[in-house]
């Protein structure tokens, strides 16, 4: 133990921090990079981060899905109890599914974190924002996951942790607030932003709309739902023709739901602690202890709360009452009215199917399986079968039917760069993803002249990227001269505009533009690590052509090798056998989707 007395800091909000001591940061995230002149100048360190060498991820992630398996049968018997209903367990994975598998991974780094952190350092006292029984718990799925953007929020949650595994021996301060966690209006949904703010989009608003109530009226109750396909929009008019019954474009209507609605319910705290009393009553490690502490303070009011408003919202919507079959490639993960109308046609034995969306399925071994693969009837893949039934190999859906993305052979050196997300691991993330950012700096530092002053950097759409990373004010302190993209504009038209594209992560971009036979390069550290066995033969295959890459350095003399004539590699016979063969694995192409996405729907 390192005797030196430290204060614990665990948030970037400042009120909680103290100046005139020896200090210790829990993780990465309480330094945000445009305050650095604040925390540079304190005497402070950061604790060890938790969980990132590749064995203590294995172990973390065994450990999280035998938690999940005991505790969640327990979790839907209590609901159950509460609505006075007998839903399946499947009925509440579609509905709850995601949020558990999320609070169990968090609450695992984040109990891990802090025990490693107080025993490995002397603690002198930390800070602590006055708390309600309800202020953790949040609206709905989505602010669940922006929550932690909530400093806050995060302080809190922290303390209630560091409550829970061990009797406090060192001072707390509390700080008294008026309002803790009542901002959920600024955690709304990212995508809005998106859809806000010019004319054009006003006006195609206010058409889906205008369409929809013409379309709505020649729905059938048996018509097939299909909603947030992935499809491009003409393919998607296509399969609904296809399937004979009127396109409904379902997701450019809406869903009815009104988030700051469901934010202003009242919590029923009683009921809540008697939940957590019914939930704790069984013990376990310290990990399950503090889950089931835990779990009835962070569920979102509308599985609870608001769960029979949320009924009635789904009674309203013009959906069939008995579909043919319902299909989302998307819809599943965080529209709670689309998801609790699916459960409750599963329950009445509606074929329920799924597309794959992005990467990782099928590949990324810690995410095997997600909790849409084990719940659908069909898993509809880009191409690849591994392990379940539900999987059904179709094809790529976001790039089949379109024409071939063509890109200039004089353009442009395209960077495109990864978003900090809102994920479900177990380990820390941030500091993995301050590590991936500098590699980015490393990257560039190592391009020849030409390409460099080429160089355009695609950011993560900056609606979606929490303002904390300071993506700009980054590279800008890096090169005020590296033309930047804020993510918000068609990739479409940067390719078009580049002669090669460089992914820095495993992404669904790869995937997209190794489909379209765009000259692509890709790069991310630690190798095959988080690779299933079954895919890194495929994967491989990549390496061996020279388009994946393992060090900056690598991807940077391959860029600078061809860049003169970076067609003449890209048409090289054994670039373009990898590149066909791992495509027909993990983004297979079609040339009739809509024809064919009828055909394995049906089937």
């Amino acid at each position: 133990m390192n005797n030196q007395k430290r204060y614990l800091i665990t948030t970037a909000d400042e009120k909680t921090w103290k100046f005139d001591r020896p200090v210790i940061f829990l993780g990465e995230w309480c330094r945000l990079y445009n305050r650095k002149e604040i925390w540079q100048t304190m005497d402070a360190i950061v604790a060890e981060p938790y969980g990132v060498s590749l064995h203590q991820k294995n172990s973390d992630h065994s450990e999280s899905l035998i938690l999940e398996e005991k505790l969640f049968p327990e979790l839907c018997g209590l609901l159950n109890k509460h609505h006075q209903k007998n839903y399946s367990q499947r009925f509440w994975r579609i509905i709850i599914g995601h949020w558990f598998k999320h609070i169990v991974r968090d609450i695992l780094n984040r109990v891990h974190s802090i025990k490693e952190c107080l025993k490995n350092h002397e603690i002198s006292g930390t800070t602590v924002y006055e708390s309600d029984v309800d202020t953790l718990v949040s609206t709905d799925f989505i602010t669940a996951l922006y929550s932690p953007d909530n400093y806050k929020w995060h302080n809190i949650l922290n303390a209630r942790i560091i409550s829970l595994i061990e009797e406090v021996s060192f001072p707390v301060e509390i700080l008294k607030t008026n309002s803790v966690v009542s901002d959920y209006e600024s955690i709304e949904y990212k995508s809005k932003k998106v859809l806000q703010g010019s004319l054009k989009k006003s006006i195609f608003n206010w058409s889906c709309r205008a369409y929809g109530k013409i379309a709505n009226k020649f729905v059938r109750d048996k018509d097939a739902f299909v909603i947030n396909s992935y499809l491009p929009t003409i393919e998607e008019i296509k399969l609904e023709l296809a399937l004979g019954q009127v396109p409904q474009l379902w997701k450019m209507q809406g869903d009815g739901y009104n988030l700051s609605k469901f934010s202003q319910k009242q919590t029923d705290v009683k009921l809540r602690n008697n939940l957590k009393n019914m939930f704790s009553k069984n013990r376990g490690g310290i990990l399950e202890n503090v889950i089931r502490q835990l779990s009835f303070e962070l569920l979102p009011k509308c599985y609870l709360e608001g769960f029979s408003d949320l009924h009635e919202i789904v009674k309203k919507r013009p959906w069939p009452k008995s579909p043919k079959f319902i299909f989302t490639s998307n819809s599943f993960y965080q529209n709670e009215v689309f998801k609790l109308w699916s459960a409750l046609k599963v329950e009445d034995n509606t074929k329920y199917f799924v597309g794959q969306h992005g990467c990782n399925y099928g590949t990324q071994k810690h995410k095997f399986p997600r909790i849409e693969e084990i719940t659908s009837d069909k898993f509809i893949t880009w191409g690849w079968t591994d392990g379940l039934p539900q999987h059904t190999p179709g094809f790529i859906f976001k790039t089949s039917g379109n024409k071939k993305l063509n890109f200039d052979p004089k353009g442009s050196l395209l960077l495109v760069q990864e978003g900090f997300t809102k994920n479900d691991n177990t380990h820390d993330r941030k500091f993995e993803y301050i590590q991936y950012l500098n590699d980015q700096k490393k990257f560039v530092s190592q391009l020849d002249k030409e390409p460099r002053q080429k160089l355009i950097v695609r950011l993560f759409n900056v609606n979606y990227q929490s303002k904390e990373w300071c993506d700009e004010l980054r590279w800008a302190d890096y090169d005020k001269m590296i033309k930047i993209d804020k993510g918000i504009s068609n990739i479409n038209n940067l390719i078009l505009q580049s002669r090669l594209v460089v992914h820095s992560y495993d992404s669904t971009g790869i995937l997209e533009t190794l489909s379209l036979n765009v000259p692509t390069l890709a790069f991310w550290q630690n190798g095959f690590d988080h690779l299933r066995d079954s895919a890194k033969p495929y994967y491989q295959l990549l390496v061996d052509a020279g388009i994946v890459h393992f060090s900056t350095k690598s991807v940077a003399d391959k860029v600078n090798a061809i860049w003169d004539d970076v067609n003449n590699w890209w048409s090289q016979e054994n670039v373009q056998n990898a590149r066909k063969k791992f495509c027909m694995r993990y983004s297979n192409l079609s040339q009739k989707p809509a024809a064919e996405l009828k055909q394995i729907l049906l089937s």
